[in-house]
């Protein structure tokens, strides 16, 4: 017994005519019928009844007419499911969050894409910027969202997204409310609460340094949610990436003299093969309609 005999089984069960079942297999009639046949001499009895140009169903072709329909339902499933594999349509990623990276960002692209690819599972990770090369290269992680710091990895292939500006927080009633720009002098007036996973941490404090300038620091901490928790409740300021503030209670202003900004890009490891979904994922992220980097106008200007 084999697929296409089922298959022509079930096309004339439902005509009823050996002629119009093998025009709708795209076959000859006599091929069908010796199908049929055989089919029949495999089960030990016949299927169908034919006499003249009249065609019907035997009792034992009755009673295996609604099996043989879940046999072809079956096959149409492996098909179908074997070729959403294969074309990476049905897939699990995993991929890599830069721990600075806010979800407002990203949500949105995330989501769409999760409509337009429902067999495609994405399972987030929160990472550390340090460690996420070797995640990539290791196989732990498929892709990655993170800030490019430094020279490109020369193994590792990067796709820019988006240019962010790194602003000051602080909460709705301070006085850096009323400015449009806040220099980096001005900071240094206020408790500086310091994000230790940023990893233009170095770059923020030479900032400072090279102006002569020092952060009277109160506090410091790994966690994204700790420090905005705390320049909320009025301990201190923050210098942190404009997409990574979620909390509604926090206003910000763009950093001048110097503009500090940082790219976004999705990153994965370069191999000659890669999978189909993290393509589709990559493809996706790069088309999406990002929100466009306005750079503040310095002090100077």
């Amino acid at each position: 017994m084999d697929f296409n005999q089922i298959r022509y089984f079930l096309a004339l069960a439902e005509t009823l005519n050996f002629t119009r079942a093998a025009e709708q297999c795209y076959v000859s009639q006599p091929a069908l019928t010796q199908a049929i046949k055989r089919l029949e001499a495999e089960l030990g009895g016949g299927l169908v009844v034919r006499d003249g140009r009249y065609t019907e169903l035997t009792e034992l072709g009755k009673s295996l007419r609604g099996h043989f329909q879940q046999i072809d339902q079956t096959r149409h499933l492996v098909r179908s499911t074997a070729k959403a594999v294969t074309s990476g349509e049905v897939a699990e990623l995993n991929i890599g969050l830069m721990c600075t990276i806010g979800p407002g960002v990203l949500s949105g692209m995330l989501d769409a894409f999760r409509i337009e690819h429902p067999m495609i599972s994405i399972v987030l990770h929160d990472v550390k910027p340090s460690s996420i090369a070797d995640l990539l290269l290791s196989g732990a992680l498929d892709g990655a969202f993170c800030a490019r710091h430094g020279p490109p990895h020369p193994q590792l292939q990067y796709a820019n997204l988006f240019e962010e500006a790194m602003v000051i927080a602080f909460p709705k009633d301070h006085e850096f409310s009323e400015r449009e720009y806040v220099p980096l002098n001005d900071i240094t007036e206020q408790n500086y609460i310091d994000r230790l996973h940023c990893e233009f941490r170095k770059e923020v404090n030479e900032s400072f340094r090279d102006q002569n300038l020092q952060l009277d620091v109160v506090f410091r901490s790994e966690r994204e949610d700790w420090i905005q928790s705390l320049v909320r409740d009025g301990i201190g300021v923050t210098c942190i990436p404009r997409y990574s503030l979620l909390r509604p209670e926090l206003d910000h202003r763009p950093i001048v003299d110097p503009i500090l900004s940082r790219k976004v890009d999705f990153v994965v490891a370069d191999q000659a093969e890669s999978m189909p979904a993290l393509n589709m994922l990559a493809e996706w992220a790069i088309r999406h309609d990002w929100p466009a980097y306005e750079p503040a106008s310095s002090a100077a200007e």
